[in-house]
């Protein structure tokens, strides 16, 4: 499942000075790219939104995208001309429901963050961003930073490397035996060179590293 976060608002629609545990704002806004080097195109959510509908199913609301620790539940999903705009609420007999409300109100939460799986999607080749045309969207949650733990991960050190990983990752992408590897080459250089293997790379520059080497996968792709 991949991950998606904008610095999205979002707030408790009925005031802060109540017991309601509504919650309200943008999951997704269309045309921006994010810190994982990804666009979402409008339309994206059309085909799971219907799905949903169709099976009366409601799309659970996560703490940091912990399935372990859901705290409410989405009911009111809508494609408009910013993005994917929710509404929820916490199920405040809940003690974590209840206490991730507190958070809110002090401020200390500030983001929401989808988790999807990528039906289609092109890429880029001059800027190796991906551009997302249709997603299956499976949750939504309230986070801390609202940036892509993946992309973050993903520039730690050279040191975590596991070229294993990102091979069969490629594969899972479509790419050969050779492209996996080759693929697999550029990225440990791109690691290194981003942020060495003591220094984390700075949180933006984790696009940069991801859309360079999509950008090298399409070429090899030719």
């Amino acid at each position: 499942m991949d991950r998606l976060a904008f610095d999205c608002e979002f707030k408790l629609a009925d005031g802060l000075d109540t017991a309601a545990g509504t919650v309200e704002g943008y999951a997704s806004v269309f045309g921006l790219l994010d810190r994982g080097g990804d666009i979402v195109m409008p339309g994206a959510f059309k085909a799971s939104l219907a799905d949903l509908r169709r099976r009366k199913a409601a799309v659970p609301m996560l703490w940091q995208h912990d399935p372990s620790q859901p705290i409410g539940v989405w009911t009111d999903l809508v494609e408009d001309e910013k993005g994917l705009k929710v509404k929820g609420e916490l199920v405040l007999g809940v003690k974590a429901a209840e206490e991730k409300r507190a958070l809110m109100q002090a401020g200390a939460v500030k983001g929401l963050s989808i988790g999807y799986m990528t039906k289609d999607h092109e890429i880029d080749r001059a800027t190796g961003a991906r551009r997302l045309k249709k997603v299956d969207l499976w949750e939504i949650s309230l986070v801390t930073f609202p940036m892509l733990p993946e992309a973050q991960a993903s520039v730690k050190g050279i040191e975590e490397f596991d070229p294993s990983q990102w091979e069969r990752a490629f594969r899972d992408e479509g790419l050969s035996n050779r492209e996996a590897k080759l693929a697999t080459s550029v990225a440990r250089k791109l690691i290194r060179r981003d942020g060495g293997p003591s220094e984390p790379a700075p949180r933006d520059g984790a696009a940069d590293v991801l859309m360079a080497l999509r950008r090298a996968t399409e070429s090899m792709r030719g």
